[in-house]
């Protein structure tokens, strides 16, 4: 009984990972909401979140693949 225990769940959704990338994705916008109303310039700005945002959903979504 103890073996069952110890043992990593196969089955079932990746619930703490799609958490995850709910709130990597309200975080980005919050950032993106903050830098709009920024003093830097916007094109910059914008330009640095999505790239920022952009690596995040990926680093995210492979978390989310399913494993061999």
């Amino acid at each position: 009984m103890e073996k069952k225990q110890n043992m990593p769940l196969e089955a079932g959704w990746p619930w703490k990972d799609l958490i995850g990338f709910i709130l990597s994705i309200l975080l980005t916008a919050f950032s993106l909401g903050g830098a709009l109303y920024s003093s830097y310039d916007f094109k910059l700005v914008l330009f640095i979140l999505a790239g920022f945002s952009f690596v995040q959903a990926m680093i995210q979504l492979y978390k989310l693949q399913p494993q061999d």
